[in-house]
Order: structure tokens, then sequence, then C-alpha cells
């Protein structure tokens, strides 16, 4: 009967190494971004009656093309906490 010993070290090894990269990772590289249509929508949110032209990530933010009227509008979303500004 073969032992399941070197497959059980094997998982262990792994779930340790994965804890110890988790834990030496950045506070924000942990959060969950707020997807790309979820930054578009609080932008619209932010300019009532603007229609989407698009969305980029720059960093740790969206940029949110937006066009009202004949002007076009960028909206910058925190991409972690969905924060706006204009």
């Amino acid at each position: 009967m073969m032992s399941h010993r070197p497959m059980r070290t094997g998982l262990t090894l792994a779930g340790a190494l994965l804890a110890a990269a988790l834990w030496a990772m950045p506070a924000s590289a942990q959060q969950a971004q707020v997807p790309p249509s979820e930054a578009v929508k609080l932008a619209l949110q932010a300019v009532p009656g603007a229609e989407a032209l698009g969305v980029k990530l720059k960093g740790d933010h969206y940029v949110v093309r937006l066009k009202q009227g004949g002007s076009v509008i960028l909206v910058q979303v925190d991409a972690t906490t969905g924060a706006v500004s204009q």
C-alpha cells in the first residue's frame, strides 16, 4: 500500500507558501478591485445625462470617458474604493 505522506507534505508546503505570499503582499493589492463596469456606472451617476465612451485602468484608478452634450468629460474612479473625482 502506498503512503500519501509525500502528497500531504507537498500540499502543506504549498499552503504555507501561499499564506506567506499573501501576508507579504501590500494591503492595497489584497483588496478586491472595482470592476470596469462598476467604474462606468459610478461615473455615470456622478455626471447625470452623460453617455459612456470608454474606460481604462491607469495605475490605481480608472479613467472613464463620458460625453455630455458636445463635451467629453474625464472622470476618475478609484479602482479599490470606487471613490469618484472629476
